[in-house]
């Protein structure tokens, strides 16, 4: 569609409220879209397109932030905060030039999906109360010339690269990245089960959409990433030997995924490991070491022997490859066009929540994504909530495969910006979670498995008639762990 430029009179228009039943709203959508992806191929920018910009005077927004697209319809700002920040901003109507403006830093809005269904996106991140700051902007008949600081802030669009792209640098994990993996990873692994289960909802006051990540050969999340990971380094050709740490599971899933690729893989874990774990993972043609009293101390010798040996130490959670294999879940989670308030996802070494959130965060981001670390290993969440990274002497928790005690700081600035909040769990309340999944859902789940619904029985106040997804992410359970699952009797 033609894209209307300064001058025109609907740019200066108010745009009028979509009323549903509206039969032409998605194919005005499905344009707005085509057309935005249009200019920013030509234009090399452009996240998203208003629709007085084409002619249509109605309230609608689309948004393609790289992963997939989204519509904002009928926008109401119900908070602004109180600073507010200057911005050089660009707009598809006024494509030769960027001009300096004032936003409030952040804003909470409300508005209704492509769908018509209600939702709130609270407290957005700078770059993307910005962007809707802008937009809503074309919605009343603003444009960013009106705006415009002083006399000396409006430049051509040479330069753009200086005053405005250098302003929103690109997170480390990579949007196409995890779209790949989506289609690439080993279909063991894909398309695993999602559901709303009824009697857990009721049992805990929300709607709740389960992944369940157990039915799989490791019984885990964790061969996503890992065969993501061996897909990616096979491609590029690097035959370095491989060598990593792991409570179980992310062994598992290297060794897996190593056995597929024909390539060796020694692990380290730590002497006390769950034997049902260590077990498989040399079922599955990993070489075993024991080191350290606890995963991080395995850790440090598998990171010391890479060393040595000049072999690679894979660690889960620095590897983007890793993360992003894991992010194909939040993939799978809107591909069927749920609308999720929040989305509840355990945080170990952060691979799995990371690249979750990045889809989450250019998909969906009124969903409001929440990681889970148990609160006798609270490394990361502490880390993650100080901005600084914190270590722990030990660790005390039943969640072995979210026993971290030396956080690592790529997956900790990982999180910023993306990660809404961080909660913490007790055992005991673990605990509970399982045996209400086994009750519930007939899910025997291992006790990191089990956190994300531990965090909402937990935090029932935060969760409360809201929809929410969560991951049951691993099935491995250690010999004492069945007693704890199980309910009495059983």
């Amino acid at each position: 569609m033609k894209i209307l430029t300064r001058g025109h009179p609907i740019l200066e228009a108010e745009a009028a409220p979509v009323v549903w039943p509206d039969p032409d709203l998605e194919t005005e959508l499905a344009r707005l879209v085509e057309t935005l992806v249009g200019f920013r191929r030509e234009h090399g920018f452009g996240r998203a397109i208003a629709a007085p910009q084409v002619g249509i005077s109605k309230r609608v927004i689309a948004l393609h932030l790289g992963a997939t697209p989204f519509a904002v319809i009928n926008p109401e700002i119900l908070w602004r905060s109180p600073e507010q920040v200057a911005v050089w901003d660009d707009c598809l109507s006024l494509p030769d030039i960027v001009v300096r403006v004032r936003r409030h830093r952040s804003i909470s809005l409300r508005f209704f999906d492509e769908q018509g269904r209600e939702r709130i996106w609270r407290e957005l991140p700078e770059p993307s109360s910005e962007l809707l700051q802008h937009e809503i902007d074309h919605l009343d008949g603003i444009l960013m010339t009106d705006r415009a600081i002083d006399g000396d802030s409006i430049r051509p669009i040479s330069e753009h690269g200086r005053l405005v792209a250098a302003g929103r640098p690109e997170p480390r994990l990579s949007l196409s990245a995890i779209a790949e993996a989506a289609e690439r990873i080993d279909p063991v692994f894909r398309g695993s089960p999602q559901y709303r289960c009824e009697p857990l909802s009721e049992a805990l006051g929300c709607e709740l959409t389960m992944k369940v990540e157990t039915a799989n050969p490791i019984r885990s999340f964790k061969g996503r990433g890992a065969d993501y990971f061996l897909d990616r380094i096979q491609a590029r050709g690097d035959r370095r030997d491989l060598v990593c740490a792991s409570a179980g599971n992310f062994g598992q899933a290297m060794a897996y995924a190593c056995r597929k690729h024909g390539r060796e893989l020694l692990v380290f874990v730590a002497e006390g490991a769950n034997p049902m774990k260590v077990e498989r993972m040399a079922a599955l043609g990993a070489r075993i070491r024991r080191k350290g009293e606890d995963l991080d101390g395995a850790k440090t010798a598998a990171r010391r022997y890479g060393a040595e040996r000049r072999a690679w130490f894979v660690e889960d959670g620095r590897e983007p490859e890793i993360s992003e294999g894991a992010g194909s879940m939040a993939v799978e989670l809107l591909a069927r066009g749920d609308a999720f308030d929040q989305v509840v996802i355990p945080l170990g070494n952060g691979a799995m929540l990371n690249g979750m959130a990045r889809w989450f965060r250019a998909a969906s981001p009124a969903t409001r994504v929440v990681g889970v670390c148990s609160a006798g290993a609270d490394a990361m969440e502490k880390s993650w909530r100080s901005g600084d990274i914190v270590e722990r002497e030990r660790v005390d928790t039943l969640a072995d495969g979210i026993a971290v005690r030396l956080p690592i700081p790529e997956a900790v600035a990982d999180m910023r910006g993306q990660v809404d909040e961080v909660l913490l769990v007790s055992d005991e309340r673990v605990v509970e979670a399982m045996k209400l999944l086994f009750e519930h859902a007939g899910l025997l789940t291992e006790p990191s498995g089990a956190v994300g619904v531990a965090a909402i029985l937990a935090h029932r106040s935060l969760f409360a008639g809201q929809r929410v997804a969560t991951v049951i992410c691993g099935g491995n359970l250690a010999p004492n762990d069945f007693g704890l699952a199980l309910p009495s009797g059983a």
